[in-house]
């Protein structure tokens, strides 16, 4: 059982224990009492001793020359923690993208049928990244959070699930804006409701899916391969408190943010639609629609180009998914 703190307002999850939080809310109620002077129910004097000796070393108290311990202002001291708490996340979860035993060791340790999907898993191949996160994006709902540097990866599959309404908010390094192709795809992401973040520099890679799913590179100027997918909940909701650090830190980039409205279909795209899902040969479809297959076919393209499909099938789960058929 760990250790419970004597006030109300419990620090450990920043990282304190519960003595020096207790420590550091006691200086907080009583500023420049000497440390000789401290009285806390429960905490011997060399654990005080201790406690003010770490809390100096977080910058959570100061000392004066006259021994006056002083409490800096909460609002300071809660920034300073997560700051440092966020930094220790961040250490973590890249000993775990850089650790090449980490996966074998934790599959060693597993027990057979302990879960229903392995919760780490790593994938080296180009190909096989590629494909999963363009399922991982197909079958998002909610939310698609993304740090890329250079916002090539998935950028179809993204635009995919933004027409169909799943939230996407993505991150790029700074010199991504100055390649025309780069910035061309950042421009249409915004245009279809992305909301999108710029910093100077981007040491991570990642996706987080629905807050349940992350993809993590190991090497973020190169994502092609060698990335980890997580399904571990803890390991996933640290990714997020890493996305949401350098999405604060992000800035608006100028001229990107045009959002346009996903205009409904005509009667004939509708239409179109339908027959798709109904008939089996583009022959008929043509004889229903009173045009010639060529026509059809060509309409049929035209409108897998406006849904951002990569093929009939998934043309129709588009639709489906908006309502439209």
């Amino acid at each position: 059982m760990g250790e419970k703190s004597l006030f109300k307002v419990d620090l450990s999850i920043l990282g304190l224990s519960a003595q020096q939080g207790d420590v550091y809310q006691y200086f907080l109620h009583h500023p420049g009492e000497t440390q000789a002077q401290a009285e806390i129910r429960g905490i011997s004097r060399p654990a005080v001793d201790s406690a003010v000796e770490r809390l100096c070393q977080l910058g959570l108290l100061e000392v004066t020359e006259e021994n006056e311990v002083f409490a800096i202002p909460p609002e300071v001291a809660i920034d300073r923690l997560t700051d440092l708490r966020l930094q220790q996340l961040h250490r973590e979860l890249r000993g775990i993208t850089q650790s090449h035993r980490l996966v074998g060791e934790l599959r060693a340790a597993q027990r057979p049928g302990a879960f229903p999907t392995a919760s780490i898993e790593r994938l080296r191949d180009a190909t096989a990244v590629r494909e999963r996160i363009d399922r991982l994006t197909l079958l998002a709902r909610r939310e698609i959070l993304s740090v890329q540097p250079s916002a090539v990866h998935g950028h179809s599959a993204l635009l995919r699930a933004l027409r169909r309404g799943v939230r996407v908010r993505t991150v790029v390094a700074s010199e991504a804006l100055n390649q025309g192709p780069t910035l061309s795809r950042i421009r249409s992401l915004a245009q279809y409701g992305a909301e999108v973040g710029v910093v100077d520099r981007l040491d991570e890679h990642m996706l987080v899916y629905d807050g349940r799913i992350a993809v993590v590179a190991e090497d973020a100027t190169d994502a092609s391969h060698d990335v980890l997918v997580v399904q571990e909940g803890g390991l996933v909701k640290s990714v997020r408190a890493l996305f949401d650090r350098v999405w604060d830190d992000a800035r608006k980039p100028a001229d990107v943010d045009h959002t346009v409205a996903v205009s409904a279909p005509t009667d004939d795209e509708r239409q179109i639609l339908t027959l798709m899902c109904q008939v089996s040969k583009d022959e008929a479809g043509a004889r229903t629609m009173g045009v010639s297959v060529r026509t059809y076919r060509r309409r049929i393209a035209e409108l897998l180009a406006a849904l951002g499909a990569g093929n009939r099938a998934q043309a129709a789960l588009i639709a489906r998914e908006r309502g439209w058929i």
